[in-house]
């Protein structure tokens, strides 16, 4: 985890209500953001199965799951002001083919300076 480095310098200001746990999640890199591609027939799709998706603009998870856990995996969907939609399990619906990069989300100069001192993943501080 990076200390004091947050990834996003925007966040706050573009995704408000998002809870703060949440949101240093996201920031240390724990957990994921992307938006909903949605014009994507899965999410079409997963519409029908749970409705409240049709509020849904990013949805929050972990890169960090392996492939024989996915379906204890949660995925967080929130509208864009950040406040919780629903919570969809990786039984449920996976998310291949569903997301977009958050174009919106600035990432920091600090941040783009400390990952250009890690090499293959490994920072030495």
């Amino acid at each position: 985890m990076m200390l004091g480095i947050e990834k996003y310098d925007n966040l706050k200001d573009v995704i408000p209500n998002l809870m703060p746990v949440l949101r240093d999640a996201i920031q240390s890199e724990f957990l994921e953001i992307k938006k909903i591609n949605k014009e994507c027939e899965k999410y079409i799709a997963s519409c029908n199965h749970f409705p409240e998706l049709t509020k849904a603009e990013y949805v929050i998870f972990s890169q960090h799951i392996k492939k024989n856990e996915h379906k204890y995996e949660m995925f967080v969907f929130i509208d864009a002001e950040g406040n919780m939609v629903r919570h969809v399990t990786g039984a449920e619906m996976e998310l291949y083919g569903l997301l977009d990069s958050c174009a919106n989300l600035h990432v920091s100069e600090e941040y783009v300076e400390q990952q250009t001192h890690c090499h293959d993943g490994e920072c030495r501080h």
